[in-house]
């Protein structure tokens, strides 16, 4: 969306998606003010099941791979903003997760189930999925970069990883991140959980963290925005805040100006997913002026770059948090860097940085590396 703003005034723009384009509530979830008017709007056909099962994303990108190849030669610049797709020419290609990977994505993701399980993981049932998505393709089962094309990481954390396993290079911009105003008004001591709810983001682990906290003498409470829904972990969720006590609030899914008006409530937050390609809650509540303590081995921990505020297990989690709550001093010092590290992730220095990336492109008549 933030791509589609920045150029829908200066270039003839197709956006070529798998999705319904709900241009409305989109400009409202990502606060941008994409006009409709101004586009071309492109959908890939194929089957009704395949557009609307609950899993099956690498077939729906095989179909959008396929359309993309067969479109991608009628314009001068072809940009992916969500992982490879396959242009049939040399593009640029926005690296957002590691979806694609299927080690990194086993390491880190933890939610599926059932049959969204049995095509993620190793055995027969995957390999006659991607069987399936080559042949949609036309030969391939992964799309892959290009020799030619531009790779953009969305943290140095991503690059390095793409680097070391993949031997791909790789420019880094941090994607923009939209928040009001950090308020300046007084704040709870309480912590704040940002994010889906799934068994990747570790929320269990969060409030066992927060509850040894607690028992140290700090009697912080553990503010939880997300949507939870009927599955079986976000009902582990329920039942094990209710077990805990009222110090643990269960917001449910709060979204723009309610989103923000709860951050600002409150000082601090723990962000408990491992090996996140970025990390866009852990960026909002930096913008809104939280402490947040992360992971180790992330992008997250690049967000905040300050090393008094991550940690490598839940041990050493209790641990740092009750040695920053407890030093006044320190805390300032901390709050002054963070205000820094937010000025890093302002839709002006995306757009900055991707409009002189386009501009190289376009000048040098392809794109190179």
């Amino acid at each position: 969306m933030a791509l589609l703003e920045a150029f829908q005034h200066e270039a003839d723009v197709t956006l070529l998606t798998g999705a319904p384009a709900e241009f409305a509530r989109l400009n409202r979830a990502y606060h941008t003010t994409v006009d409709e008017d101004r586009l071309a709007v492109s959908r890939p056909a194929m089957p009704k099941l395949f557009r609307q099962a609950p899993f099956g994303d690498a077939v729906r990108g095989a179909f959008l791979d396929r359309r993309a190849r067969t479109v991608g030669k009628d314009y001068d610049l072809c940009v992916s903003a969500y992982n490879f797709v396959d242009f049939g020419r040399p593009s640029i290609q926005f690296v957002a997760d590691f979806s694609w990977d299927d080690e990194v994505r086993n390491e880190s993701d933890l939610g599926s189930t059932g049959l969204a399980r049995l095509v993620q993981r190793p055995g027969l049932t995957r390999d006659a999925y991607l069987a399936l998505t080559g042949l949609i393709r036309g030969g391939r089962r992964h799309a892959k970069p290009h020799a030619s094309d531009i790779l953009v990481a969305n943290s140095h954390w991503s690059a390095e990883l793409m680097s070391q396993r993949h031997g791909l290079a790789s420019r880094v911009i941090y994607p923009p991140v939209y928040t009001p105003p950090a308020c300046a008004g007084e704040r709870s001591g309480d912590f704040v959980l940002l994010g889906r709810i799934s068994p990747e983001k570790r929320v269990l682990e969060a409030m066992d963290v927060l509850s040894r906290v607690r028992e140290r003498g700090h009697r912080s409470c553990l503010h939880i925005i997300g949507d939870l829904d009927g599955s079986a972990y976000s009902a582990q969720v329920r039942g094990a805040a209710e077990s805990h006590g009222d110090w643990i609030r269960l917001h449910g899914g709060l979204y723009g100006p309610a989103k923000f008006a709860e951050l600002a409530k409150h000082s601090f937050a723990l962000h408990t997913r491992r090996q996140e390609a970025f990390g866009i809650a852990v960026a909002e509540m930096v913008k809104s002026g939280l402490v947040p303590f992360v992971y180790s081995g992330g992008a997250p921990a690049e967000i905040i770059g300050e090393e008094r505020l991550i940690f490598s297990s839940p041990d050493h989690a209790v641990d740092i948090i009750d040695r920053v709550l407890r030093d006044g001093a320190q805390l300032a010092g901390i709050r002054q860097h963070l205000r820094g590290r937010a000025a890093l992730f302002s839709k002006e220095i995306f757009v900055r940085a991707v409009r002189g990336l386009f501009d190289e492109a376009l000048r040098t008549g392809s794109v190179q590396a």
